[in-house]
């Protein structure tokens, strides 16, 4: 007997971030073989980063899940078919329907799922079944950046690092999230462009850069008036674009009138010389950029925080020019929804009534104390796309009791998850190596690209996420809203909006371009905003009773807003920064990048560590008022004494722990875990 054995080299594109990095893969039948980096591919140019490397480990990894599970009454797990688990839900779901209401159920996607192709088909069904409650990982990244910059300029830009003079990243190390960034950045390094990092911790790259700005976690709000303040003291502004194309400018004088240098270096500990010495610099460029990272949202004034950035662009001309803060859009048009709710608020609605109006999703930070509550209606049932809100959700120990509270817990994922364990029906998720995506980009000479990533295999029993909810859907009852035969075709559909088609993008591997940037576009029809100008001032936070200038209030949690909260918890704990090899809280699982970060560590200064008799490698007690964990300590003598340091997403020491759900930004709803007030002591 012979065996037949078919090798095959195919390409695709990296789905576990979206740095939508091009990669080889080798495959022998259906086995997956090996990985490497598409040197030919725009945007990664044969890099990969470990967790792109780990591919074949994840893919074929013993601890896939391969079956839908069913927790059985002695909490034992029971392989069922997908036929029965989509039964059992349907049952569910209608019954709960019927009793409690649609309202009762939730439905989250994950950062996993997050600005894939999939998420709106989620969304429909949400829509169709009647309840508001759909959220996404918006609800806790990057749409209170998204939102703050909207109500400013009606868009959030991408800062074009290739062509720009000066480069600051604030709160954002792409050497960790986004690596591929960095060939970007050192074309502009290369040209004579300027560098400036603004983050608590010496990171690689500020420790190559012009101007490294340390401020204090939960400050940067405080540092951005700072800057404003000096820019328009020394009228260094964009006299010009100002006068034309902002409302609210003398107002924003006023307010920033008392953020002297002085002022600002006393809230945020970086030097009055070097704040001046940043806004000389970014200021005197002919075009610069911010590239405005997680850790600003997630602060307890982290939307303000963004306002005031994205005005410091403004008043300085870097809006929509070259080397500066693009206005793009996205490629494809938003899928057209259904709504059959009951007219019921959101969660969190009601309290967070700009990100609903924004989004149209419920806050998922509140999902906990609904559920415990029952206020504004009782919660019976929830389905989690791609996430794990165990481990990247605030306050977990409150999220815990909240889930053991359901009657009905889904979770689909590629592995079994601390949230996962806790579910009633655990599905097993197909990668993206079996589904179609589309991937944006653009490139230095401002071309607008955008990209197919075929299926290139069968995952037998782990399905997409879009085989998912159209199988959910017909079984509900919804088959007419879901016309589309396949992923596919529905996704041709989508395509066919824009003029093209799934077989014409398939004609090119390393992307399709279908536009190119325009400089200024505001010239023509000015800014997408009420006034059609840039609002400092801004008439539609007023209208909801929000401040309608951005500005400074210090951390809920601080010396300055909670002294006696300070007293017992003297430190200031920030977490949640990414590193190369995991993405939050997936992949911790794998050996090979185990060993290049095998554990999570407390990062403290070696100074205040020989005060509390802490030595490297001890392991240390951290303590905050929602709970506590134990971590082993690692020195970092650039850090400020008052300032520790760990990442989040890790069973061993979960972080979510420790931070919050109570005090959220009064207008996002997003929880403050970069300026979380602890204490430690030796375990």
């Amino acid at each position: 007997m012979t065996t037949n054995y078919h090798l095959r080299t195919v390409n695709t594109v990296c789905g576990i971030c979206n740095a939508n990095c091009g990669m080889k893969l080798n495959f022998m039948n259906n086995e997956l073989l090996g990985v490497k980096g598409n040197k030919d591919h725009p945007r990664n140019r044969g890099y990969l980063c470990p967790k792109g490397k780990a591919i074949v480990e994840m893919f074929n990894s013993p601890e896939r899940l391969r079956h839908p599970l069913k927790k059985t009454e002695n909490n034992q797990w029971q392989e069922i078919s997908w036929e029965e688990a989509i039964k059992i839900i349907v049952d569910k779901l209608s019954i709960i329907k019927k009793h409690s209401g649609p309202q009762s159920v939730l439905i989250h996607v994950g950062q996993a799922g997050v600005d894939k192709q999939f998420t709106p088909y989620a969304e429909l069904f949400a829509n169709l079944f009647g309840t508001p409650n759909f959220s996404t990982a918006g609800s806790h990244c990057h749409l209170s950046r998204v939102i703050a910059s909207s109500y400013t300029f009606a868009c959030h830009p991408e800062p074009d690092f290739a062509n720009s003079s000066c480069i600051i990243l604030w709160g954002n190390n792409p050497a960790s999230s986004k690596p591929t960034v960095l060939n970007m950045i050192n074309q502009s390094r290369r040209k004579g462009g300027q560098l400036i990092v603004i983050d608590p911790r010496t990171t690689s790259l500020a420790a190559k850069a012009d101007l490294h700005l340390r401020v204090r976690p939960g400050t940067d709000g405080a540092l951005a008036l700072g800057l404003i303040n000096y820019i328009l003291q020394k009228g260094l502004y964009h006299h010009d674009f100002v006068e034309k194309w902002t409302i609210g400018i003398e107002r924003l004088k006023d307010l920033t009138r008392e953020f002297t240098l002085e002022k600002a270096e006393s809230i945020t500990g970086v030097p009055g010389s070097n704040i001046e010495q940043a806004a000389q610099i970014y200021s005197n460029s002919t075009s610069a950029c911010i590239a405005d990272g997680n850790s600003l949202e997630l602060q307890s004034n982290g939307f303000q925080t963004v306002r005031a950035i994205s005005i410091l662009q403004a008043i300085t001309g870097n809006l929509d020019i070259k080397g500066g803060a693009l206005f793009t859009q996205a490629f494809l048009s938003p899928l057209e929804m259904k709504n059959n709710a009951l007219g019921m608020p959101a969660i969190g609605q009601n309290d967070y009534p700009l990100f609903f109006k924004y989004s149209g999703n419920a806050q998922a930070n509140r999902y906990a104390d609904a559920i415990l509550s029952s206020v504004p209606y009782e919660i019976q049932a929830m389905i989690v796309m791609g996430s794990n809100p165990l481990l990247t959700w605030p306050n977990a120990g409150k999220l815990r009791q909240a889930l053991e509270k359901l009657e009905f817990l889904i979770v689909m994922d590629h592995f079994m998850t601390e949230t996962g364990r806790m579910a009633d029906l655990v599905l097993p998720a197909g990668t993206f190596l079996s589904s179609y995506e589309l991937w944006e980009d653009f490139d230095s000479e401002g071309r607008l690209i955008v990209g197919l990533a075929e299926p290139v295999i069968d995952e037998g029993e782990c399905r997409s996420n879009w085989w998912f909810w159209k199988a959910l859907a017909e079984e509900m009852g919804y088959a007419a809203d879901y016309p589309w035969q396949n992923e596919s075709e529905a996704l041709d559909a989508r395509l066919k909006q824009k003029g093209l088609s799934l077989e014409q993008l398939k004609k090119f591997p390393i992307g399709y371009v279908y536009g190119k940037w325009e400089e200024r576009k505001y010239l023509k029809n000015g800014f997408a905003t009420p006034s059609g100008k840039v609002e400092i001032f801004s008439n539609e936070l007023e209208k909801f009773g929000h401040e309608p200038l951005p500005f400074y209030s210090p951390p809920v949690e601080s010396r300055e807003s909670s002294p006696e909260i300070a007293q017992k918890y003297p430190f200031i704990l920030s977490s949640g920064a990414r590193t190369r090899e995991y993405m939050h809280s997936r992949f911790h699982n794998l050996h090979s990048l185990r060993k290049l970060c095998p554990e999570p560590l407390l990062e403290i200064n070696p100074f205040i560590a020989a005060d509390l008799g802490i030595e490297e490698g001890d392991m240390v007690r951290v303590e905050s008022r929602r709970g506590k964990l134990l971590i082993k300590a690692q020195y970092n003598p650039d850090l400020d004494t008052e300032v520790i340091l760990m990442p989040h997403g890790w069973d061993e020491a979960n972080a979510n722990l420790l931070t919050d759900n109570d005090d959220l930004d009064p207008i996002s709803g997003f929880p403050a875990s970069r300026a979380v007030l602890v204490r430690i002591s030796k375990a």
